[in-house]
């Protein structure tokens, strides 16, 4: 069942400056096949070697009407940049208090428009080197057109690139 969200066009948001998620987001367009989203089998991390300590997935568990996330993989440099590895983890219990209700927003509108999501947050939890994070998480459907798996890159913002002297 073809969706007309996606087309041949889909350009490359001018916000993913970074030639990391760029690159991704190419990876992830290449993967449509006649207007459907691509599957988590038609991702292989074996193609994308330099993102994978960067790189998480998250499952999307339909319950009802609601939806709720949980981290299948959580990349090991991730893991450096938090302090934690969240793999197995719900979204609602690993939120740094106040963030929740954003990520949330950022995950649920990728999952219901089958759109990739880009946004940048600043650091939430105590860190003396990132500030911030930036974040692409693109849509990933069995069947090609419901969302039930999200894949995600971050990239960190270190505090002395915002150093202005």
């Amino acid at each position: 069942m073809p969706s007309d969200r996606l087309g041949p066009l889909y350009p490359v948001p001018a916000d993913l400056d970074d030639d990391r998620f760029r690159w991704l987001f190419g990876y992830w367009r290449d993967r449509h096949h006649d207007g459907l989203l691509p599957a988590r089998e038609d991702i292989d991390p074996i193609d994308f070697p330099h993102l994978l300590g960067r790189i998480y997935l998250v499952e999307v568990v339909r319950q009802d009407e609601h939806l709720r996330f949980r981290f299948r993989l959580w990349g090991s440099r991730i893991r450096g940049i938090f302090g934690h590895d969240h793999t197995g983890c719900w979204l609602e219990d690993i939120a740094a208090p106040g963030t929740l209700a954003d990520i949330e927003h950022a995950l649920r509108s990728c999952t219901i428009e089958g759109r990739p999501h880009f946004w940048r947050r600043p650091m939430m939890v105590e860190s003396n080197e990132y500030a911030a994070t930036r974040r692409l998480v693109l849509p990933l459907a069995s069947d090609g057109v419901t969302v039930d798996m999200l894949l995600g890159l971050i990239l960190e913002e270190r505090l002395e690139s915002l150093d202005t002297r």
